[in-house]
């Protein structure tokens, strides 16, 4: 078992390698208190990211957007344009854009479709896949 550190670490790594392998450039703060992991470019377009390991529990991957045991603001407050998501069962990794996701405190994105129906407001995980 890893802890809480090394995951973080490995779901960045991950994280990364499958950035630059659909052909994003990938940089990191060298500040290790930045509120974002990464920064990635493509065509000119930057987007500060915030990477989180996550095991999925009942199908289900889920992120919290704000840090209320830390009473720090939400991500997108603090210049983070998108969650990066690493699934270490899959192997699999997810970008999601904060923009549309203001009022909410987590994201839950499903990667087992459910036994009813899918409802609109469910966020499907192979739709953020990258």
């Amino acid at each position: 078992m890893h802890s809480t550190h090394d995951k973080g670490i490995l779901g960045e790594l991950a994280f990364t390698y499958r950035l630059i392998e659909i052909g994003f450039t990938v940089l990191s703060p060298i500040n290790p208190n930045s509120s974002y992991d990464l920064v990635i470019e493509k065509g000119g377009i930057f987007t500060r990211i915030q990477v989180k390991y996550r095991t999925p529990i009942n199908g289900i991957l889920r992120v919290e957007l704000d840090r209320p045991m830390r009473k720090t603001m939400k991500y997108s407050a603090r210049g983070v344009d998108a969650m990066g998501l690493y699934n270490p069962n899959s192997k699999k990794s997810y970008l999601i854009p904060l923009d549309g996701i203001t009022n909410k405190d987590e994201v839950a994105l499903r990667v087992e479709k459910p036994k009813g129906a899918i409802s609109s407001r469910m966020h499907m995980a192979d739709k953020f896949e990258i």
